[in-house]
């Protein structure tokens, strides 16, 4: 298996997980237990796809359901934040995260299609 731990991407996404563990303790019962763990499973699944696209022969299948589920996440941040669970800084925060993952899910779907 491909060595995944040192890699750019899989560190961004690993520190995104991070903060989205700790900014979903926070959240109140209501949200906790439904948005709260989606944004966790989606977060956890970024990571799986990192692993899984680093090992497989053909990465685009894989890094375009990276892209969409770092679409997912970014769309379910949203909706936390439009329901006030989470602060304009944790939205910062979150989203800085996304899109430094973004830019380098791009770079290496150029790179995988060469």
């Amino acid at each position: 298996m491909a060595q995944y731990f040192h890699t750019a991407i899989f560190q961004s996404a690993y520190i995104l997980t991070l903060e989205i563990y700790k900014t979903t303790a926070n959240f109140k019962k209501e949200y906790k237990y439904t948005l709260g763990e989606r944004l966790k499973i989606i977060s956890g699944e970024l990571l799986d796809l990192i692993v899984l696209a680093n090992s497989a022969d053909k990465k685009i299948e894989f890094l375009q359901k990276l892209d969409n589920q770092l679409e997912t996440l970014r769309i379910h941040t949203r909706l936390a934040f439009d329901l006030k669970i989470i602060s304009p800084g944790k939205l910062e925060i979150i989203n800085k995260q996304i899109e430094d993952i973004g830019r380098q899910i791009g770079g290496w779907q150029k790179w995988a299609k060469q």
